[in-house]
């Protein structure tokens, strides 16, 4: 008979993986950025153990990249892998948007207007990093009203990824968030009048600006 004994949760490591998530997220880590278990383990008042497991779970979330004799760094995107970001999210949403129609249009409705209004107290003040939060959670909310977790579980594989790489901008830009944010007033107008042929087009050149602004950091060595 195989040993089923149940061991406690290790608490320790889960709160280090989130602290760490947390500061990759924020940009508190920059992309590329070398993380040493040793001065980590010192930070968190730890042992080096609970640092190597915390970055090994990292590493499956794609947010940590671990080479040998070499490290441990925060992950650096490729063009391709911007490009692969991007087409995923579009097709990922495409796909959901409408489920959420079926699952339950008036609960996702409700959440994306009460998102869209904090949206639009972050815009009016000038506040970069709240509208990149809830311009994050808008998004989440088609994948959590869905009614089908495995799509919010693929998403959450690469929403970390979404963050980090817009909280890690420098550059203003505040023009292109005028932008965004008449984009997000329309889907969520369209949605509430189920128009998901408008939908998709706004969408798509939604998230089409974002990958330009991507690329445009990388080539400015932002990232």
């Amino acid at each position: 008979m195989i040993n089923l004994s149940l061991t406690r949760p290790n608490t320790l490591v889960h709160a280090v993986t989130e602290r760490l998530r947390e500061a990759i997220v924020t940009a508190e880590l920059k992309l590329g950025e070398t993380l040493s278990e040793e001065k980590l383990a010192t930070a968190f008042g730890v042992s080096r153990t609970p640092v190597r497991e915390a970055l090994n779970l990292l590493q499956l979330q794609g947010l940590i990249e671990i080479a040998p004799q070499r490290g441990s760094f925060v992950f650096r995107p490729t063009v391709e892998d911007i490009a692969h970001l991007c087409d995923f999210r579009i097709s990922m949403e495409l796909t959901v948007i409408p489920l959420c129609e079926v699952h339950d249009h008036e609960s996702t409705n409700a959440a994306l207007l009460e998102c869209l209004e904090k949206m639009e107290k972050a815009f009016a003040e000038d506040d970069g990093f709240a509208y990149a939060t809830f311009d994050d959670a808008l998004h989440q909310l088609f994948f959590s009203h869905c009614g089908n977790p495995y799509f919010q579980d693929a998403y959450g594989l690469i929403a970390g990824k979404i963050s980090a790489l817009r909280n890690n901008l420098t550059i203003d830009y505040q023009a292109d968030r005028a932008v965004s944010m008449e984009e997000h007033r329309q889907i969520v107008k369209m949605f509430s009048e189920s128009e998901f042929e408008d939908i998709e087009k706004v969408l798509k050149a939604h998230i089409g600006r974002t990958r330009e602004n991507f690329l445009q950091a990388m080539e400015n060595g932002v990232f």
